[in-house]
C-alpha cells in the first residue's frame, strides 16, 4: 500500500482563484491545483499526509495519524467528486473523532495550531479511478485484519 500510494497518489486539477471552486484548466482565473497523497503504516498504527501546491507554490501539508482498527471497513469507498476526481475515504467507526490532524503551513507562514482538531475520516488522492479502487479493496483489507468493526447504524 506504501508503494502503491507513493506511485499513483496525486491529482492535477483546476481551482478558481477567485472562489477556489473548481474549473477547466486553462481557462481565466484558474490555476493548476496539484494535491499528493502519501501512505505509510507501521503495524496497525498508520498516516496519510496530503500536500497541497496551488499554481506551482506550496500551501501545507495536512498529516493524518489513525490507527486502522478506529476505522469502519464497511465506509471505505471510491469518490469521483470536485475537486476530488479520484479518491479513497474511509470513516472511523460510529464518527468518532479519532483521526489526529496536524496542518504545517508552507515555510515562512505562521498557522494557529489551535485548530488543528481530530476528524471522522481519511482521504487519500489518487490519479485514476481504477487505482483509487484497487486502493480501497487493499485498506478495507488492512482495517479488517486490524480489528476495524463496522458501525452498526
Amino acid at each position: 500500500m506504501h508503494n502503491f500510494a507513493a506511485d499513483n497518489g496525486r491529482q492535477y486539477v483546476g481551482q478558481r482563484n477567485t472562489d477556489n471552486g473548481s474549473c477547466e484548466l486553462g481557462t481565466p482565473d484558474c490555476g493548476q491545483r496539484k494535491d499528493v497523497t502519501t501512505f505509510d503504516s507501521q503495524g496497525c498504527s498508520a498516516t496519510v499526509k496530503w500536500s497541497v501546491t496551488l499554481n506551482y507554490k506550496d500551501v501545507g501539508t495536512h498529516t493524518y495519524r489513525f490507527s486502522l482498527k478506529d476505522l469502519d471497513p464497511k465506509s471505505v469507498v471510491w469518490v469521483k467528486d470536485m475537486p476530488f476526481e479520484n479518491a479513497a475515504i474511509a470513516d472511523t467507526a460510529n464518527s468518532v473523532k479519532k483521526v489526529k490532524v496536524v496542518f504545517t503551513p508552507p515555510e515562512g507562514v505562521t498557522w494557529d495550531k489551535s485548530l488543528d482538531e481530530p476528524q471522522t475520516f481519511v482521504a487519500l488522492v489518487f490519479d485514476n479511478g481504477d487505482h483509487a479502487k484497487r486502493f480501497v479493496k487493499a485498506f478495507k483489507d488492512a482495517i479488517q485484519v486490524c480489528g476495524g468493526k463496522p458501525s452498526p447504524f
